[in-house]
């Protein structure tokens, strides 16, 4: 029964010893390809912020050109009235020509 349970611990330990060694393997693959592709996903890094930042000023642009149109709308039937007024003005005004 000992020999069995030593058996048992022998083969757990070596169990550990090989996932521990895959691990160790993984680790320093994983680590080798991030150095590799570090230069790209800094220039990638870049880029995203370029686009965010010029997404952002396109985005202030046109929530400030949209928020004027909301505050400014409210007058467009004034304006309307407005420029009828000032075309009848302008057609009663003017020389008739025959």
């Amino acid at each position: 029964m000992t020999g069995w349970l030593a058996l048992g611990g022998v083969l757990l330990a070596g169990f550990a010893f090989l996932s521990l060694m895959i691990a160790f393997v993984v680790l320093a693959v994983k680590s080798v390809f991030w150095l590799i592709l570090l230069p790209f996903r800094l220039l990638f890094w870049v880029v995203g912020a370029v686009v965010m930042l010029i997404g952002s000023a396109i985005g202030v642009v046109l929530a400030l050109t949209v928020g004027l149109a909301l505050i400014l709308a409210p007058l467009l039937p004034l304006l309307i009235v407005g420029a009828l007024v000032y075309g009848l003005v302008r057609l009663v005004k003017s020389p008739a020509t025959v």
